[in-house]
């Protein structure tokens, strides 16, 4: 399959989401830390470590609409290509704060790698975003036919997995009986027209594309139902961090979530950014698929990541997610 150059510019962002990876409601009621403009901040320089993909978006519409700078704050960003290498350098003290899956930062948390405190969430999964899809000769017709089936992941026990292993049983499917196989990016059509996989876990715009060049039918949303809205990544630091620097805590959460109200009316300011940190460009990223971006934070659906991972026995305890999220400053 050939594609034009944004709808490859377009995959390779999609790629290295999940390569990272891998209903709103009312945010956390306690009480908040007082505000910079009461004390003043902490510092008014941090580094926060960021992944090139469209889920961290909030930082460089914060940034460019001087919504960090509102807020006293010079915030830079650093970015890594996968959340796993900023966490050393969050503990060695060479950055503030990362932006990461949760997934990957509550393991880190149950292994004891790090103390973690949320800042602010991120991203979470919008309809359609993802999508299980099968060839147009494949016998797979419903949910139920993929039981037994070979599926492609970015990243074993991730947040790919762990989303669709809700949403099969809420199809009546066995979610044990599946195989999942680690597929780089650039080999899954390869392996899918192949027959080493027997239905493709892709994403916008790889979609579209598989849909009108190869005739691809979509089988099953993995956002949909128990998985509707499900949290991907966010903004954290350490405990220590935090204990130390609360109001540029609060502050620098004030910001991301008035990024994210900007955002949420505003697709302009998005798409503006996207070329300067991915390999996005232009013309795609008017047209690309966002994932929803968090204006508040929600400790009751962010606790589903834990305890979905807890039942996958990716953890070897219960974390109470309230217990690790910053007080919500944002009104």
């Amino acid at each position: 399959m050939r594609l034009g150059r944004p709808a490859r510019a377009a995959i390779i962002g999609f790629a290295l989401t999940l390569a990272a990876a891998c209903s709103s409601g009312g945010g956390t009621t306690a009480s908040a830390p007082p505000a910079a403009a009461s004390g003043g901040l902490e510092k008014t320089k941090i580094k926060v470590a960021t992944l090139p993909a469209i889920d961290s978006a909030a930082l460089y519409v914060a940034i460019d609409q001087g919504l960090f700078e509102k807020e006293g704050l010079e915030v830079t960003p650093q970015v890594v290509q996968a959340a796993p290498e900023a966490i050393p350098m969050m503990l060695n003290g060479e950055i503030d704060a990362m932006f990461g899956n949760y997934v990957s930062m509550f393991q880190a948390q149950d292994k004891g790698t790090l103390k973690l405190r949320i800042l602010a969430e991120g991203s979470r999964a919008a309809p359609d975003s993802l999508s299980i899809m099968v060839l147009p000769t494949s016998p797979i017709k419903t949910p139920k036919d993929l039981e037994g089936k070979t599926i492609n992941v970015n990243v074993l026990h991730n947040f790919q997995e762990l989303a669709l292993t809700q949403v099969l049983k809420a199809n009546n499917v066995d979610p044990a009986s599946i195989k999942y196989v680690q597929v780089t990016f650039q080999n899954i059509m390869p392996s899918w027209k192949g027959g080493q996989i027997d239905a493709a876990y892709l994403g916008e715009p790889m979609v579209t594309a598989a849909t009108s060049t190869m005739g691809a039918r979509k089988i099953l949303d993995p956002a949909s139902g128990p998985a509707a809205e499900f949290p991907i990544s966010g903004y954290v630091s350490t405990q220590e961090w935090y204990d130390k620097n609360p109001r540029v805590a609060a502050a620098f959460q004030r910001a991301i979530h008035n990024a994210a109200k900007l955002m949420e009316n505003n697709r302009e300011v998005v798409s503006k950014v996207l070329p300067t940190f991915t390999q996005i460009d232009a013309a795609t990223a008017a047209t690309v698929t966002f994932p929803y971006f968090s204006s508040s934070d929600n400790p009751v659906r962010l606790q589903r990541v834990a305890d979905w991972m807890l039942e996958a026995r990716w953890l070897t305890k219960a974390i109470e997610v309230k217990s690790l999220m910053s007080p919500t400053t944002s009104g």
